[in-house]
């Protein structure tokens, strides 16, 4: 066993060790399009990723990058660059760059590129924010990938290809059906948010009641990260499931705070602590754990673990949505165009919004009685 609630200095659920110790065990197998050893290269590349300065993120185009043979001793300067933009640059990628990446490196390897970065990048930040040494990677097992797609993958909207059993299925938001074409890394991503943030079947419930902290606590911290990496997809998505839940539980949130903007009274309770700890958390993982002791005072254990959990996950979702180019679900989308929320907000200037068609105001209102009554009749998002 790798994680146990044991290997932490403070409070973490069973859970939460559970499903880090089952992407360990998967890391160390051979994987769908790279061997073993290569999976254990891409994530130490991932964990040696700094962010550049702004005055250096002049990029090479993917045509002028080297791309050998795979190898089992070292990686090519595309899949360097390649996973250094999806760790520290995604909010600027876009559909002609995956598309050059995938026409090169190919569709399958760079999916299992991506889930690999957004396994493992969450579980380095949740340790740093607990103040627990990062895990060694497990000994690569020997052995070959499987090299082959599933049988049933189709387009559906994104950059990159899914299975028709991840796009039939309603209960799924489409960051859930990003990267099915890898099926076992696409159902540790599911599991890893469930226990770190929340179960899928609960994202349109306003009101939770199985945390310490309440939903709308829990959307700022969303919210806050996913606009520092400038991710459209949870931007968008969080600040409109953040409106929603403040109204439900009667919190007067300023939706303006999440976005960066200075505002007189956030609106819920220790929202302050939040969005400090969150905006901290993100700027500098590697020294979040200087904000723990102050988080638990507050909060408590429990409450103060839930908070550095969903800055840690949030920093994969965002990672997931933005290398796939998945679109932003309808109904938020529509949502957001009521009292024109996307752009008075900021949120129309990411990248991302490229990817997602927009509701004109009558489409955006019928989209939403559908919603509703797709809830009421039980069948799903």
């Amino acid at each position: 066993m790798h994680f146990s609630v044991e290997s932490f200095p403070h409070f973490v659920s069973e859970d939460i060790c559970l499903q880090f110790n089952r992407v360990w065990q998967r890391l160390a197998e051979p994987g769908y399009w790279w061997t073993a050893q290569q999976r254990k290269l891409i994530v130490e590349a991932m964990r040696a990723a700094k962010p550049r300065p702004v005055y250096d993120r002049q990029r090479e185009a993917v045509s002028n990058l080297s791309h050998e043979e795979s190898s089992q001793e070292y990686l090519s300067p595309l899949l360097l660059d390649t996973i250094e933009r999806v760790s520290t640059e995604s909010g600027q990628l876009d559909g002609e760059w995956c598309k050059s990446v995938c026409e090169r490196v190919g569709e399958g390897a760079y999916v299992e590129l991506v889930a690999l970065i957004i396994l493992v990048l969450p579980i380095d930040r949740f340790c740093m924010a607990l103040g627990r040494d990062l895990q060694p990677l497990p000994e690569p097992q020997n052995g070959e990938p499987l090299r082959a797609y599933p049988e049933d993958i189709v387009a559906n909207g994104a950059w990159v290809r899914q299975t028709k059993s991840a796009v039939a299925n309603k209960e799924l938001v489409n960051v859930s059906r990003a990267l099915s074409i890898c099926p076992i890394e696409n159902g540790l991503r599911r599991d890893l948010v469930d226990a770190m943030y929340m179960e899928g079947h609960s994202f349109f419930d306003k009101l939770w009641h199985r945390k310490s902290l309440s939903r709308t606590q829990l959307e700022i911290a969303a919210t806050r990260t996913s606009v520092i990496n400038r991710c459209f997809y949870c931007a968008n998505g969080h600040t409109m499931i953040l409106d929603m839940a403040a109204k439900a539980s009667g919190d007067a949130v300023d939706l303006k705070s999440p976005q960066g903007q200075e505002v007189n009274d956030i609106g819920v309770e220790h929202g302050e602590l939040i969005l400090d700890y969150t905006e901290f958390a993100n700027r500098e993982p590697e020294k979040a754990y200087e904000q723990h002791a102050k988080l638990i005072e507050v909060l408590g254990e429990r409450a103060a673990m839930e908070l550095a959990a969903v800055v840690a996950i949030f920093n994969g979702l965002n990672r997931t949505s933005d290398p796939t180019g998945v679109p932003m679900e309808e109904t938020l989308m529509a949502y957001g165009r009521l009292g024109n929320k996307t752009e008075s907000l900021g949120l129309a200037e990411m990248t991302g919004i490229n990817n997602t068609e927009r509701p004109s105001l009558l489409q955006s209102i019928w989209i939403l009685v559908k919603f509703q009554i797709r809830r009421i009749m039980g069948e799903g998002q």
